[in-house]
């Protein structure tokens, strides 16, 4: 009997057998996935492959001293490897120009990928108009190509089923993962024929331009809100404390504040959400009620999550899922899911995050129709007859749609907000072609923010069938 027979007998064990060259020639690691062949995908016998050295920079700028500031007047906006894969991303991180050395070096550039370097390895995203005016963390690690059609080859290639394997079979750590600078710039890449390099080029330049012009509709449909509802923005100026150096908000309220709800924490009566009612109540023409514009009624309930293969199941959304450009999704049983009806998701939705991270939004337009969606999600129906759902859903995320849901969030270690609680925010009325207008511009963002992930999917399939055998 065979070892490997032997150990299959005795063991439920992962065992494979690998080249020594692969141990001597590299660099002496002791565990064992690191020698792991990835075989899910054949490689052609005659691609040529050499070191990433060879046609780009690896940069890691160093771990340093996070000195941050609270006004953006003396800072930059500090991102995250989370935060940078993020279709909209933000930071309430600011890093002092004044005390941090070398701020410039965490500045990043066009035509750079970046891939994240520490947890949750091999993130890949390329640097574009959503992040190149923020700071990045050292724990992204810069691939800037010598030549920038090398661009394209390096983004699919990093999110590659092949390639993203080999990204993450470097990491290394007792308690978290890491990979380092050298082991990125040793990583075979595929020797390609210069015209498969262009056209992977202008695929990698077209998802850039749509997502960058999807980012910029959904920003001007939150400006149409506040302009055609003659709101201010909101500014730090305008609220109401009685610290003169505005250090600390604090400030005076009276019983006429105290709702139905007798809440007793702080943070149900911050001058921002003070702010932002009393500005829709001042200078919209007319406002109503989330309750009476939108069913937010979710009729499932917690259950176990049965998780199985893509075959077996239906997409799975979570919080965090409904904010990345490209959800890890999990898949739920069909079968052995109670409830499943009541987590199907469909157009014209707006799903809230209401525990965890709260006032996330999305909308549900040529993205994730018929998936399950989390019970941590609310479900908000628009009534399409009173309210045009783009315009809602621009509203909703929007500043003053931010501050109403973050009003009513409460718990002691996780804090939530339940759907008779948001239904309670206020939304300024504008007119039907207004509406319209506002709603055009969401749909028109999602439906770019759809077209570039089938040409994501497309480019994959093009590198995949020249890299590999059977296609």
């Amino acid at each position: 009997m065979s070892l490997t027979n032997s150990v299959y007998k005795y063991f439920n064990a992962d065992v494979f057998v690998s080249r020594s060259s692969l141990i001597t020639n590299d660099d002496l690691r002791l565990n064992a996935s690191y020698y792991e062949e990835k075989k899910s995908l054949l490689i052609k016998d005659e691609i040529s492959f050499s070191p990433l050295s060879s046609i780009a920079t690896v940069v890691f700028p160093g771990i340093f001293k996070r000195y941050l500031t609270t006004d953006e007047k003396y800072g930059i906006k500090f991102l995250t490897t989370s935060d940078m894969m993020l279709l909209e991303p933000d930071s309430d991180k600011i890093l002092s120009f004044i005390l941090t050395p070398n701020i410039e070096i965490y500045r990043v550039s066009e035509h750079t990928i970046l891939v994240s370097r520490s947890g949750t390895i091999g993130n890949t995203i390329y640097v574009d108009d959503r992040i190149k005016n923020f700071a990045l963390t050292e724990d992204a690690l810069r691939v800037k190509p010598f030549d920038e059609l090398k661009t394209g080859l390096l983004y699919f290639y990093f999110t590659s089923e092949y390639g993203n394997a080999l990204i993450t079979g470097k990491k290394s750590g007792a308690v978290i993962d890491h990979i380092y600078e050298d082991d990125l710039i040793k990583l075979p890449i595929p020797e390609i024929d210069d015209d498969l390099v262009n056209e992977l080029f202008e695929f990698y330049l077209k998802i850039k331009r749509k997502r960058e012009l999807a980012h910029k509709k959904i920003i001007d449909a939150r400006s149409l809100v506040l302009q055609y509802n003659n709101l201010p923005p909101l500014s730090e100026e305008q609220i109401e404390t009685l610290d003169p150096e505005k250090e600390t908000e604090i400030r005076l309220t009276n019983l006429s504040e105290f709702t139905d709800d007798y809440r007793l924490d702080a943070h149900f009566y911050n001058p921002i959400s003070k702010l932002v009612v009393s500005n829709i109540d001042k200078y919209s023409n007319s406002y109503e009620s989330l309750f009476n514009l939108s069913d937010c009624q979710y009729k499932g309930g917690r259950s176990v999550r049965n998780y199985v293969t893509k075959e077996f199941g239906i997409p799975f959304l979570s919080g965090k899922n409904i904010v990345q450009i490209r959800p890890d999704l999990k898949f739920i049983s069909k079968t052995e899911t109670n409830n499943l009806d009541d987590m199907i998701i469909h157009q014209n939705q707006i799903l809230i995050s209401r525990s965890g991270t709260l006032g996330r939004a999305v909308f549900i337009w040529n993205n994730y129709e018929n998936y399950a969606a989390s019970e941590h999600l609310i479900r908000v129906n628009p009534f399409i007859e009173k309210i045009d759902p783009g315009y809602l859903y621009a509203f909703l995320s929007s500043d003053y749609g931010y501050h109403q849901l973050l009003r009513y969030k409460h718990g002691a270690v996780i804090d939530e907000i339940t759907e008779d609680q948001i239904s309670k925010s206020i939304v300024p009325i504008s007119n039907e072609e207004n509406q319209k207008e506002i709603g055009d511009l969401v749909r028109l963002a999602y439906d770019l923010r759809a077209e570039a992930i089938k040409l994501e999917d497309e480019a994959q399939e093009i590198l995949t069938k020249a890299l590999t055998k059977n296609n």
